[in-house]
C-alpha cells in the first residue's frame, strides 16, 4: 500500500473510538509479519569498558545490522552465520577478525549463536516484538502510524465514508443478486467534490461478469462517452456489446460527467437517497492523486506522459466503497481503472484478494496501488449480505 498522509490528529483517535465501525487498513506483510530472524554470530566483551572500542573497530571490518544496535549488554554482534554463498565458521570468523585487525582479546574465546531480527522493523508493533530479541535502531514513521491507527482520517471523513458506505449497503439490499464467489455492491466517488459517479449492484443472473464493480466501471466509462455494455433503463434486456467504433469517439482530455451522474444499474437503484455532495480532499487525497498519476519509477515517468495526451484512467483518484471484499475480476478491474482507495465491510473468504486469500495491491510488479480499508460498517454489511444470500436461495 502506498503511504501518503497527513499529520495525524489527536482528536481523531479519540473520535475513531466512538463508532460502532473500524477502518482496517489491509497492508503487506512487511508491515503486519512478526520479524524474520537470523542466526549470528555473537562475541561476548570480557570488559564492559571496551564496548565502544570493540564496536567502532568491528563496524569498520564487519558493517550491516544497521536496523539493530551493535552490542546488547556485553553481546557484540559480529557477522551472519549463513550468506547466499556460503556458511561461516567459527574458525574463518576469527580469522577474518585478526586478519582485519580486530583484538580478539577483547572478546571471550568462544563465540556465540543466535538469532536477531534479519530486517528493519517498520511499525510501533513490530519493533515492540523485535525489541524483546535484540535492541533495535528504529524511528517510526508517523504516516504508517496514522494509517494503523485510524488517524488518517478527520472525523469529517469517516461520517463521508460512513455515508457513501451506507449508500452502498441500501443498493446491495434492493437489487444484488451474486453468489458466494462475488456478492454485493460498488458505488464510485470523486474525492475532489465528493459527487457520486456509478451505483451498481451486482446481477450476474444476466451476465457471468456484471459483478458489481464490473458495472460501476463500466458505468464511469459510460459518462466519459465509453463504456463496453449498454446499460441502458430495462435492467431486463439483453447484454449488448457497444457497436460504437471506439476509434472514431471524441477524444476526451477532460473527463466530463457535469449533467450525467451519478449513473445507476439496475435503474431501480435510482430511487436511493444520496448524501450531500461534500469534498472528501485534503493534503492526503490531492498528494495521493498526484502519485497515482507521476510515480518516481520510469513507468510512473510513461504513465504521467500518457495522461498528459490521452487524460487520465479511468477512475484515476476515485475512491470506490464495496458491500464486499472484491474477487480477483473486480479487484483487477480497479486496478487497472486507477482508483486510488478502496473501503469494504466484509471479508469475502471464498475470492477475497484484498486481504482474505492475498494481498493483491503488495504483488511486486505492479505499475498501480492503491490504499484498501475493511471492516467499513462490517455488522450493517454483514447483516444485508445474509439477506441477500437468503434472498437468492429462495
Amino acid at each position: 500500500m502506498a503511504i501518503t498522509s497527513p499529520k495525524c490528529s489527536k482528536e481523531s483517535k479519540v473520535e475513531a473510538r466512538t463508532r460502532s465501525w473500524i477502518a482496517r487498513p489491509i497492508l503487506s506483510s512487511e508491515f503486519t509479519d512478526d520479524p524474520i530472524l537470523e542466526e549470528v554470530y555473537v562475541g561476548l566483551l570480557k570488559q564492559k569498558q571496551n564496548t565502544s572500542t570493540a564496536i567502532q573497530t568491528v563496524s569498520s571490518i564487519l558493517p550491516g545490522f544497521h536496523h539493530l544496535k551493535r552490542c546488547s549488554s556485553n553481546k557484540l554482534l559480529l557477522a551472519p552465520l549463513h550468506s547466499s554463498e556460503h556458511t561461516l565458521t567459527s574458525d574463518k570468523l576469527k580469522t577474518m577478525l585478526k586478519e582485519k585487525g580486530f583484538d580478539l582479546s577483547l572478546l571471550e574465546e568462544d563465540f556465540q549463536v543466535l538469532k536477531v531480527p534479519s530486517r528493519a522493523a517498520r511499525t510501533k508493533a513490530q519493533a515492540a516484538r523485535a525489541t524483546k530479541i535484540w535492541p533495535l535502531n528504529f524511528h517510526p514513521d508517523p504516516n504508517i502510524e496514522c494509517l494503523i491507527d485510524g488517524s488518517v482520517f478527520a472525523d469529517q471523513q469517516l461520517d463521508l465514508i460512513e455515508r457513501y458506505m451506507n449508500v452502498a449497503i441500501e443498493a446491495a439490499k434492493l437489487e444484488a443478486i451474486g453468489d458466494e464467489h462475488c456478492n454485493g455492491s460498488a458505488v464510485i466517488v470523486d474525492p475532489e467534490d465528493g459527487r457520486i459517479l456509478a451505483i451498481a449492484a451486482s446481477r450476474i443472473d444476466q451476465h457471468p461478469m456484471w459483478h458489481a464493480v464490473m458495472l460501476a466501471v463500466d458505468l464511469v466509462a459510460k459518462l466519459q462517452g465509453g463504456g463496453a455494455w449498454k446499460l441502458n433503463k430495462d435492467s431486463r434486456e439483453s447484454v449488448q456489446i457497444a457497436d460504437e467504433d471506439y476509434a472514431t469517439r471524441e477524444r476526451r482530455i477532460k473527463r466530463k460527467y457535469i449533467e450525467e451522474a451519478p449513473l445507476y444499474y439496475p435503474s431501480s437503484l435510482s430511487i436511493l437517497d444520496l448524501p450531500e455532495e461534500e469534498s472528501l480532499k485534503s493534503t492526503v487525497v490531492k498528494q495521493g492523486r498526484r502519485n497515482n498519476i507521476s510515480k518516481r519509477t520510469d513507468s510512473g515517468k510513461s504513465e504521467a506522459v500518457n495522461a498528459e495526451k490521452c487524460g487520465p484512467y479511468l477512475c484515476t483518484g476515485y475512491w470506490t466503497f464495496l458491500l464486499r471484499e472484491p474477487c480477483p475480476l473486480c479487484a483487477m478491474a480497479l486496478l487497472h481503472s486507477r482508483v486510488s482507495r478502496i473501503f469494504y465491510g466484509v471479508p469475502n473468504q471464498c475470492t477475497g484478494v484484498l486481504g482474505s486469500k492475498t494481498v493483491l495491491h503488495a504483488v511486486p510488479g505492479l505499475n498501480h496501488r492503491y490504499q484498501v480499508w475493511s471492516g467499513v460498517l462490517e455488522q450493517d454489511c454483514r447483516r444485508v449480505l445474509q439477506e441477500i444470500q437468503n434472498r437468492n436461495t429462495d
